[in-house]
């Protein structure tokens, strides 16, 4: 597929203040303003040089260890539109926007949601899209119909709301990786384990819970397109038997592809379970998901090769194995990649991947 780039492709440019267009599906494609829309992004996890062992993602300045920084996130903003970037996924906490009011019933989310426009607005000025991930740290024992009214009251509707019919938000992901239940059972890593009998149960509690997510977030936002980031690209059509098929219920599929590294991923040999190995288990997860026959964008949300100390991959390896993922993807009839900042910062990361 010839893919046209609409946002920061190419030559770095001036910043534009213009809205930039919504995002719609167009069958196997993604469309912006009239042209195709090929997704080059990136997990913006945390401002470069923040300690990870202090905070791990960005907190919108909700945790005393994660200052808020926009100086040092508006110069990683243009680094990445300087190489190619026009995606930008940001991780949107729950405690962080509504869940810590269980524990402090005076808690006030206003700082973090005026952070989080600052950091839209930021990225929208540089032509680049966000895509949040609207559930990030849930509780993972709270997926039960009884848990439904808190997790869309506290969270859920205030987020969505405040940015319903707004620009420059590619497109609501519900939920990071539903399909990963090793935090109740070790065993349920992969919800499709059929090999223990309390992973079916949890997988379809989960499918019920996230449907109930999507069809508020339809309610309150109809235009914008959903997603689910899976951790497996299966998990939008197994467990076979369960009531609902995740496929049906969002507007273009979403996965996340890891190979050998690092190793406590769970994505490598045991957990990836085509093993043929990079980047044939890449292509045949997007091919899968085009055999379904939905006709539905399949983007790779999270996608990422360590490279340093510890790790088998030089900064060589790295730049080879990107150029062989973003074409295998591309073979494949995907409609984009967000990579996972293993690396230390976006020149690290990036290269000229995305200016080639």
């Amino acid at each position: 597929m010839t893919a046209l780039c609409v946002g920061t492709c190419g030559q770095a440019r001036e910043p534009s203040v213009g809205a930039l267009p919504p995002i719609t599906s167009d069958g196997e494609r993604l469309r912006a303003g009239g042209r195709d829309f090929e997704v080059r992004g990136v997990n913006y996890i945390r401002p470069t040089g923040d300690d990870e062992r202090r905070c791990w993602t960005l907190q919108f300045g909700a945790d005393i260890n994660c200052p808020w920084r926009i100086s040092v996130i508006e110069a990683d903003l243009d680094a990445m539109r300087a190489r190619g970037v026009n995606t930008v996924r940001i991780f949107l906490n729950y405690y962080v926007f509504g869940g810590q009011r269980e524990a402090d019933a005076s808690y006030q989310k206003s700082d973090a949601l005026r952070h989080l426009e600052e950091f839209i607005a930021a990225a929208n000025w540089r032509g680049l899209y966000v895509l949040p991930v609207l559930l990030v740290e849930y509780p993972q024992d709270r997926f039960g119909p009884e848990h439904y009214e808190r997790a869309l009251e506290w969270h859920v509707r205030p987020l969505v709301r405040h940015f319903a019919g707004k620009p420059g938000i590619l497109a609501w992901d519900l939920f990071n990786e539903p399909d990963i239940g090793s935090p109740i059972d070790e065993r349920c890593w992969d919800w499709d384990n059929a090999d223990f009998p309390l992973c079916f149960p949890l997988a379809e509690e989960r499918q019920r819970f996230v449907r109930v997510v999507h069809d508020e977030v339809k309610r309150l936002d109809p235009e914008r397109l959903t997603t689910v980031g899976m951790a497996f690209a299966k998990s939008y059509f197994e467990p076979a038997e369960a009531t609902i098929r995740m496929a049906d219920v969002v507007d273009f599929y979403t996965f996340h592809y890891y190979d050998n590294e690092p190793y406590n991923s769970g994505r490598y040999r045991q957990h990836w379970y085509y093993g043929a190995g990079f980047p044939a288990d890449l292509r045949r997860a997007i091919e899968e998901l085009h055999a379904l026959g939905l006709r539905k964008p399949v983007v790779v949300t999270e996608l990422g090769f360590p490279t340093g100390p510890g790790t088998t991959r030089t900064l060589d390896d790295l730049r080879r194995d990107q150029r062989s993922a973003l074409q295998t993807i591309r073979d494949a009839r995907g409609a984009g990649v967000v990579l996972w900042s293993f690396q230390s910062s976006p020149e690290e990361l990036l290269g000229d991947l995305f200016v080639r």
